[in-house]
């Protein structure tokens, strides 16, 4: 799998803009878009629990040019993985280690491209890597954690940010 940067995807977050669809960055495009250089190889969504909304989300990145890998209705998933022609993924996630509410509500809007993405909030992008526990997802948390701790203001006792 080659990787991708944001940017690869802002064609996607300017469909669900375009509709409407209330949907979270997560993962490692959220870990990049808050400033943690690491490879991205696919796009990590949580999309809203109501089902106009998650059907909307799904239409908006279907017109992006993605197809779902599997053909089963999105209530019967926690995860639908969306592919298109230029070998992009787009995961669409219906249930997520953090609910949507809390995700949605601590999000943050974030510049990518010529449009804006809706992202997981530095700490829900934390604590959702931390959830997971896998050896990369460890590795993501520490390099956040250090880029915030580099970039905390000094003063006269530093103390590192531990979330």
């Amino acid at each position: 799998m080659i990787p991708k940067t944001p940017v690869t995807y802002s064609d996607v977050f300017a469909a669900l803009d375009q509709v409407k669809a209330p949907y979270v960055v997560v993962s490692g495009t959220a870990v990049v878009l808050h400033g943690h250089v690491r490879p991205v190889y696919d796009l990590d969504i949580v999309i809203s629990q109501t089902p106009p909304e998650q059907m909307a989300a799904l239409q908006a990145v279907m017109s992006a040019g993605f197809f779902p890998s599997i053909s089963v209705p999105l209530n019967l998933l926690s995860v639908v993985r969306m592919f298109d022609q230029e070998a992009r993924e787009v995961d669409v996630f219906r249930q997520y280690h953090l609910s949507f509410k809390e995700l949605w509500e601590d999000s943050v809007e974030i510049s990518v491209g010529e449009t804006v993405a809706r992202v997981a909030s530095f700490e829900n992008v934390i604590k959702a890597k931390r959830i997971v526990g896998r050896p990369h997802d460890l590795e993501d948390v520490a390099g956040l954690l250090k880029l915030a701790n580099d970039n905390r203001p000094m003063s006269k006792v530093r103390t590192p940010i531990s979330l």
